[in-house]
């Protein structure tokens, strides 16, 4: 069974539900073996990912960030993860309620390798997760 790990960070605790529940359905769906790390606040993701030597194997398999966070945004989140080195092969992805299309092409700017609008439905979410990790079904 392959094992996949994402990482999300996001303030609002409904849109962490909401994406982790879609997970887990998916673990069912794909036959996969899924972990799943949150961080509420930008701040702690930065200082998780900086002063953790993280070994490349327990690194995620991509993170998720959300734009619209109090004290550090997404936006200088990405900026300060894409200045180490050790995580230059993360996939970033940026998830958020942002429809400014300015925001979202200062995000790829930047380093995000995709930038997504929050789906609305669990459908939706379940269809770009499988497209961020990668995962392959009904085939």
């Amino acid at each position: 069974m392959p094992l996949k790990h994402i990482c999300i960070v996001d303030d609002d605790m409904d849109d962490i539900f909401l994406m982790s529940a879609c997970l887990k359905r998916l673990e069912d769906e794909a036959a996969l073996k899924l972990t799943i790390s949150t961080f509420t606040d930008g701040r702690d993701a930065l200082s998780y990912f900086s002063t953790t030597r993280v070994p490349d194997a327990l690194l995620p398999d991509c993170m998720c960030l959300d734009i619209n966070m109090p004290g550090m945004d997404g936006i200088e989140l990405l900026t300060r993860l894409r200045e180490m080195r050790h995580l230059d092969r993360l996939p970033i992805y940026i998830v958020s309620t942002t429809i400014d299309r300015k925001t979202h092409e200062k995000a790829i700017s930047l380093g995000a390798n995709g930038s997504y609008s929050k789906p609305e439905t669990m459908a939706a979410m379940e269809e770009m997760q499988k497209q961020l990790l990668g995962i392959r079904t009904g085939e």
